[in-house]
């Protein structure tokens, strides 16, 4: 579990050499500090806790910067370099002050007398559980390398999936919003001036132009209620999916029903669970805890919940196939294969080649969907801004029977 618990401290102080050293120390208090410190041979000049430890810039860390720490950190390992070396020339090389302060602090805490994997947990919102885990059980089993190496392929396929279905979900949102601003100028502003004009007509103005005339005129009376409706609403939906477990339910099973998206993020969920799975398998995890991991891994709380089932089933004595086949958001073809994986002692090439199979069942969906998406959100913006000039110059186009 994460040591939210903990404050920091700044040390000053000369170590066993007598070379003046300062850093960073995670403890209870400063009395233990003082013990850690101490502890390891180090003279304490002076001690003073961080008060601005908790903003620290936390946000800015991106999860491209956690998967190329992760590549380094294997690269130099692999190449012999001594972890705490390894340490200093990553925080040399990052960009980001605040993730480097984060590197520095793990570097400094393993030089206290702390494992890679207890250092990495101060620090939850960068590295998670399964991160952490993995790299538990890459030190217990001598494997820190290979644990290094499965979690940057691991996090560099999952980033590589997320900017694909972020691509091809942004497009669409984007001309949408295009489209509601430009229609609302064209009510507010464009359609007024053309209904200004034609008030001096004598003949009667066309049923469509009329509608539109109207629903602008309606339209420029409501509309901040309309967008503070709209924004309320947003903010009300948003707060209660946050705090509400039985609102993020209902609002995971609405995402799941979607046509399009809805058959997406089941295939997206499906491989994140299946590559998780297999990879922490692949580490030494025994199957109650990459379980564990790969709940954590869910967005969807349907899937999040239903593999908290799974582990209780098999903590109960169910085989993972059995445990799988009593939730039915899992695939037949999914269970059949673990059970093979089961019985074969191969569960993580399995789970492995399964996570395959979804990545690209993913990338054909991606593929179908994204070609199709700017001509049908070009033709509806179309249609739109055209039906309402359209609306506007019929008069124009029957000047010769209404003047």
């Amino acid at each position: 579990m994460p040591l939210t618990g903990n404050s920091v401290f700044l040390y000053c102080g000369k170590n066993s050499h007598g070379q003046f050293i300062e850093g960073r120390v995670r403890a209870e208090n400063s009395e233990w500090a003082k013990h850690k410190l101490r502890k390891k041979g180090i003279k304490i000049q002076s001690l003073k806790k961080s008060w601005n430890a908790p903003f620290s810039h936390n946000q800015s860390i991106k999860p491209s910067d956690i998967t190329q720490f992760t590549r380094q950190l294997a690269i130099l390992l692999k190449a012999g370099i001594p972890i705490r070396r390894s340490f200093d020339i990553i925080a040399n090389s990052a960009k980001k002050t605040s993730f480097k302060q984060i590197i520095r602090d793990i570097n400094n805490d393993i030089y206290l007398g702390d494992s890679l994997a207890k250092s990495l947990r101060n620090h939850p919102r960068q590295f998670n559980d399964i991160f952490c885990n993995m790299i538990s059980v890459g030190e217990i089993s001598g494997t820190l390398t290979l644990s290094l190496e499965r979690l940057a392929n691991y996090q560099e396929k999952n980033e590589y999936l997320k900017k694909r279905v972020k691509k091809a979900l942004t497009y669409p949102v984007i001309v949408l919003i295009i489209s509601v601003l430009v229609a609302s100028v064209m009510l507010t502003k464009v359609i007024p001036n053309f209904a200004q004009v034609y008030e001096d007509f004598s003949a009667e103005l066309p049923f469509f132009t009329q509608l539109i005339i109207s629903v602008s005129d309606t339209f420029s009376h409501v509309w901040p209620y309309v967008l503070g409706g709209l924004i309320s609403c947003y903010i009300i939906i948003h707060l209660m999916i946050k705090n509400s477990l039985f609102a993020m339910r209902f609002a995971h099973k609405i995402i799941l029903s979607f046509p399009l998206t809805g058959n997406l993020v089941k295939k997206v969920m499906l491989g994140r669970f299946t590559q998780t799975l297999a990879t922490t398998i692949s580490a030494g995890l025994p199957i109650i805890d990459a379980l564990k991991s790969s709940a954590s891994a869910m967005d969807n709380l349907y899937y999040k919940e239903a593999i908290d089932c799974i582990r209780d089933d098999i903590i109960k004595g169910l085989s993972l196939h059995r445990a799988l086949s009593k939730q039915s958001i899992f695939p037949i073809t999914l269970q059949q294969m673990v059970d093979v994986g089961e019985e074969s002692g191969s569960l993580a090439p399995i789970l492995e080649k399964a996570g395959q199979i979804y990545e690209r069942d993913i990338e054909l969906v991606l593929d179908t969907i994204i070609p199709l998406i700017e001509p049908v959100m070009m033709i509806t913006l179309g249609l739109l801004v055209g039906g309402l000039l359209v609306a506007m110059y019929l008069p124009v186009f029957q000047l010769g029977h209404i003047v």
